[in-house]
């Protein structure tokens, strides 16, 4: 059972509006952009937000200050991509038990997102835990060795070595479309289930492939 983390089994919608409200309250950006800072106290993240426009164009930032455009957006990917705001992310609903669950039954999990070790490695390990996900023998965190590597390809060379192990099946949960789009190309016979919550919107998830919205095992009156 291989698992992506952001926006599979983690909602990140809560680490974006807090490193939007971190760029607000910086007393360099306040005196830069006081009238775009000022509208922050309308910015709200969901959770099918992808990135930052759609937060910012709900609070009344129309995107026609290029200058702050750039600031608010370097500001975002610096710290979207590191260990700091990793606390703040949320679970989609039954994630962890799911995950137990599949532990319990005796898979092997594996944990593989685009994340890079450099940037990332520490804190991904660190919020698995204290989330009380499976880490051990048979439940490894595979991430990006270098932070240039394609998503799509990286994950792909994964299954494709993970096909000498002699596994009889493997499945994959991924909520970003070209990474499963490519997966298809070279290794069909994974078993691949479209999470669908958010993701870039570079192309549709592959036909005929599952679709889950939460990985609730019961639901009370179904």
């Amino acid at each position: 059972m291989v698992f992506d983390l952001d926006s599979t089994l983690f909602d990140v919608s809560p680490r974006v509006e807090r490193i939007l409200l971190d760029f607000a309250a910086s007393p360099l950006n306040q005196k830069r952009f006081p009238e775009q800072v000022a509208l922050f106290k309308n910015i709200k993240t969901l959770r099918t937000d992808w990135g930052i426009q759609g937060a910012l164009q709900r609070a009344g930032l129309d995107g026609h200050h290029p200058e702050f455009q750039e600031a608010v957006r370097e500001y975002w990917q610096k710290h979207f991509f590191s260990n700091h705001y990793l606390q703040f992310d949320s679970l989609y609903d039954g994630a962890l038990e799911f995950v137990e669950a599949v532990d319990k039954a005796g898979a092997e999990i594996v944990y593989l997102t685009g994340r890079d070790v450099e940037r990332m490695g520490i804190g991904s390990k660190e919020i698995l835990q204290q989330w009380g996900f499976p880490l051990h023998e048979k439940a490894t965190l595979v991430l990006k060795p270098h932070r240039s590597m394609d998503d799509a390809q990286f994950k792909t060379d994964y299954f494709i070595e993970a096909d000498k192990n002699g596994f009889a099946k493997i499945y994959f949960f991924e909520n970003e479309p070209v990474n499963l789009n490519h997966l298809v190309q070279y290794c069909p016979h994974v078993e691949m289930i479209f999470f669908e919550s958010t993701h870039a919107g570079k192309a549709q998830p592959p036909v005929n492939i599952p679709r889950i919205m939460n990985f609730l095992l019961s639901q009370k009156g179904s």
